[in-house]
């Protein structure tokens, strides 16, 4: 099951990345000055889904790994961390999808008349396009920190057994 979804979001995440450059290149939509500008934040953008995404696959692939891994301790041996890794990697997984469809809208406000034409506008999309390239980064480095406490904790000896 989880298969399917992990396909079937690599699927709508793979469309999107090959429509948004398709639909930024039609005629009006990067006009004057800010069509170089916009057009490097869509790729910023676009670079950021695929983070997300790969994010989002090396959550779930430790999901998977952290289900699997009670059956191979002895009974008794499961400590609070190895209690928790599981749920931590399922917050991570679920962040990882919520920053992904943030993505994605804000995506879709790029692609907007009104916010291409609104210079107004524009320092405020560059701050946010700033910010969650800065959540992007960390929650990476978060995962990182997440797979390494994971392999730490395979190798962890069990906890003596309490009299």
């Amino acid at each position: 099951m989880s298969r399917i979804r992990a396909i079937s979001r690599l699927a709508a995440t793979a469309a999107i990345l090959l429509a948004a450059p398709a639909v930024a290149q039609q005629p009006g939509m990067m006009q004057g000055a800010q069509g170089p500008h916009m057009q490097q934040q869509m790729t910023q953008m676009q670079g950021m889904m695929r983070q997300m995404s790969d994010i989002a696959e090396r959550a779930q692939r430790m999901q998977q790994q952290l289900r699997q891994q009670p059956g191979q301790m002895p009974a008794g041996a499961t400590t609070a961390a190895h209690s928790a890794m599981p749920k931590m990697a399922d917050h991570m997984s679920s962040m990882a999808g919520q920053m992904k469809g943030l993505s994605e809208q804000m995506q879709a406000m790029m692609k907007d008349q009104q916010v291409i034409r609104d210079r107004a506008m524009q320092p405020d999309m560059d701050d946010m396009q700033q910010q969650m390239g800065a959540m992007a980064k960390n929650m990476g480095r978060m995962l990182q920190a997440m797979e390494q406490l994971r392999k730490r904790m395979s190798v962890m000896p069990p906890e003596p057994a309490k009299p």
